[in-house]
């Protein structure tokens, strides 16, 4: 369980958070956001709190804002344009508002 700062060029092969938008189907309001789902992309807009669950490995790219991960063994700062990997920690929030890209692995 950690969770871990990234570059674009330490991202594994096959992993792209480089995306069109216009791809994505419109948008569903859930936790006082937006969510936008294409297989194993996310694209939430978040007003300030947005919980997820994940067994695996989630890659979350800042698109805008910034704020910190909560999870259980604390709180990891970010801010716009990080990419960060969450690896097996079950349940986190993403806090600050903001617009964010999750893949799942």
């Amino acid at each position: 369980m950690k969770i871990e700062k990234l570059t674009q060029e330490a991202l594994p092969e096959g992993i792209d958070l480089c995306f069109d938008e216009s791809a994505f189907p419109p948008p569903v309001k859930v936790q006082g956001g937006e969510l936008r789902a294409l297989d194993d992309m996310l694209l939430i807009a978040s007003g300030g709190r947005y919980k997820l669950y994940t067994e695996s490995r989630d890659y979350v790219r800042v698109l805008e804002g910034n704020g910190h991960v909560k999870w259980a063994r604390g709180e990891f700062p970010f801010r716009e344009g990080d990419i960060l990997r969450i690896d097996g920690v079950k349940e986190y929030e993403l806090n600050g508002k903001g617009r964010y890209c999750v893949i799942r692995r």
